[in-house]
């Protein structure tokens, strides 16, 4: 096999998922060791259960950023429901949920159909959104002087994953999905995958390599923001 297929469909495979879950692990225990300070810099709810409310108000309706800066607010809501969606899309790369669609009565070609229409409409409006965000980024001085180079780099290597997965699906690159679910399916049982069709896609190669390459970023970069939330939120509001 060639050299540059083994090191990005073999080795960077089960190295992305080593090191998110190495990173994962020690991102947590690192939050669960912050200390408490004696004072907090927001009174907390009078409950347990008014907190956890809150807490999820923030994490997944960003509630304080609703109140803080309403153009932020919906660009970063939308970028999160849209990429939340095309994270489900790509379940159908790795698992055949088409068995689950088809028995609601759905045929293939209304399956595949729906796939294209929602997947390629949600490939263009996030790369729209994400334009939008790295010009805010560049434009506004507040927000200028809080970005850094691992910023701008996580927002080009996003940038530059979703206008692969773009050209994947609107150009030539496009290949059948059980190609992807038999490679996947190798991997996941460690099995050879010497020969698969879907090492051939250059597309697919470049595609998946940017996405693994991500996935290794996620537990030392702000990218895990929404996993840090449900950590120093509640240790900003304990009391």
């Amino acid at each position: 096999m060639d050299p540059v297929k083994i090191l990005v469909g073999v080795v960077l495979p089960y190295a992305a998922v080593t090191v998110f879950v190495v990173g994962m692990i020690y991102r947590l225990s690192t939050w669960k060791r912050l200390a408490s300070p004696p004072m907090t810099l927001f009174p907390a709810p009078p409950t347990g259960s008014s907190n956890a409310i809150n807490t999820l108000q923030e994490a997944f309706l960003f509630k304080s950023l609703f109140s803080g800066d309403r153009v932020l607010w919906i660009l970063a809501w939308a970028f999160h429901a849209v990429l939340a969606l095309i994270a489900l899309g790509h379940l159908r790369v790795f698992t055949n949920v088409d068995a689950i669609f088809m028995a609601f009565g759905m045929s293939e070609e209304h399956i595949q159909t729906m796939s294209s229409v929602a997947g390629g409409a949600a490939g263009i409006v996030i790369l729209l959104i994400l334009m939008l965000l790295l010009v805010r980024r560049l434009t506004l001085p507040r927000v200028r002087e809080v970005t850094g180079p691992a910023d701008y780099i996580a927002l080009g290597l996003l940038a530059t994953i979703i206008i692969t997965g773009d050209l994947m699906r609107f150009s030539g690159h496009h290949f059948d999905l059980a190609l992807t679910r038999e490679y996947f399916a190798a991997l996941a049982t460690f099995s050879s995958v010497d020969g698969m069709e879907a090492l051939t896609n250059n597309m697919f190669l470049l595609h998946m390599c940017l996405a693994f390459v991500l996935i290794m970023m996620i537990p030392f970069s702000k990218i895990l923001h929404l996993g840090g939330i449900f950590f120093t939120h509640q240790l900003l509001r304990k009391q």
